[in-house]
């Protein structure tokens, strides 16, 4: 028994690193697209090293302040707990999202821990929800600020205009979804079906384990509560969103600050609009494994507004390396502690199984 249960941990982590593998290949890919080896060498070494620790630290409580709007969202829906016990949870879901592109991995991480930690797992399920939401509704304003820049500046491409569309039309569909849930929730469960089949096709092609069979049922009634607790803790939503832009502003400084490090200089319109791009592909790429675009973008952009090769990509570099690789190397161990990667049941698939059996009742 103990080996069979080995033999799929073995499976999951030799999965999990190739595709970090891959990642870090198609991260080395775009560098060399931009500029050679000896010149980014050169550049990282002439770095003015205290303003990079001090982007360095800056995305450090940038992660603090993420489990922070986790608390806050959880707090809208009932569920207490304490930001430094969600720190782990947050770096192993991120782990996970990078193997899972569904988001499904990293949600039962948080409900896992809520149930552990004696709280409602149904509830978790729908600050989970709140969080994503909140995440992308207040980078609009960034996306808005940075390509009004663009436009201004006239150095607006039809790519962005694609990304950008792509972007809001997701966003679009996840409010309507959230919206309708309340009234026509079975509505809502078949357009979650359809999208099932596609991300279970997808993964199926790189042999990657997609969300449960349960995952359109539990999402719409997911969706259904996170609408109810909209409606009813608008006090609390508001001061998570709050946050949600101060993180933003928080990890647009850190990009500066990396900027700055390596000698360059952009004005900050032209900042916010990389930053912006860069969270727009990531949201919108099919898989993990193209992150390196939204570096490659957002190296252009700075490439555009006069910034050096070398710089622009050794800015962007540790930028996003810290942003993928801190979660990479904390996120592993976590996720293998708290059990995501075994194959054990947990108590959280209980909990949704309950509330799933609810709302059918």
């Amino acid at each position: 028994m103990l080996k069979r249960a080995a033999r799929p941990r073995r499976r999951t982590l030799l999965v999990s690193l190739v595709a970090v593998g891959l990642l870090i290949a198609a991260t080395a890919l775009t560098v060399s697209w931009f500029t050679d080896l000896r010149t980014l060498v050169r550049v990282l070494e002439s770095g003015r090293w205290p303003w990079i620790a001090a982007a360095i630290a800056t995305l450090a409580v940038y992660f603090l302040a993420y489990a922070l709007l986790y608390r806050l969202g959880f707090a809208v829906v009932g569920v207490s707990c304490r930001t430094w016990s969600l720190v782990p949870v947050m770096f192993a879901g991120l782990f996970v999202n990078l193997m899972v592109p569904t988001g499904a991995g990293a949600a039962a991480l948080f409900v896992d821990d809520a149930v552990r930690r004696g709280q409602n797992g149904a509830r978790a399920t729908i600050g989970f929800v709140l969080v994503l939401l909140l995440d992308l509704l207040t980078v609009v304003p960034f996306v808005a600020w940075g390509m009004t820049f663009l436009v201004h500046e006239r150095m607006f491409e039809p790519w962005q205009l694609l990304a950008v569309a792509a972007f809001v039309m997701y966003l679009v569909l996840l409010v309507v979804l959230i919206a309708l849930s309340r009234s026509r929730q079975a509505s809502v469960c078949r357009v979650l079906g359809w999208s099932y089949r596609a991300i279970h096709r997808a993964l199926g092609w790189i042999r990657v384990r997609g969300p449960a069979a349960d995952w359109p049922a539990r999402t719409a009634a997911g969706f259904a509560d996170a609408a109810g607790a909209i409606v009813a803790n608008p006090g609390r939503l508001a001061l998570a969103g709050l946050w949600g832009i101060a993180i933003h502003l928080l990890n647009a400084f850190g990009l500066w600050l990396f900027v700055r490090g390596f000698g360059a200089h952009v004005p900050i319109g032209g900042l916010i609009a990389a930053l912006a791009l860069g969270i727009v592909l990531l949201v919108i790429a099919a898989i993990p494994q193209l992150a390196p675009l939204a570096q490659a973008f957002m190296t252009a952009t700075f490439i555009s507004l006069g910034v050096a090769a070398g710089p622009a990509v050794a800015a962007t570099l540790a930028f996003r390396g810290l942003m993928l690789g801190l979660p990479m190397v904390l996120g592993l161990p976590f996720a293998w502690r708290i059990g995501r990667l075994g194959t054990r049941p947990t108590r959280a698939r209980a909990w949704r199984a309950r509330a799933a059996d609810g709302h059918r009742g």
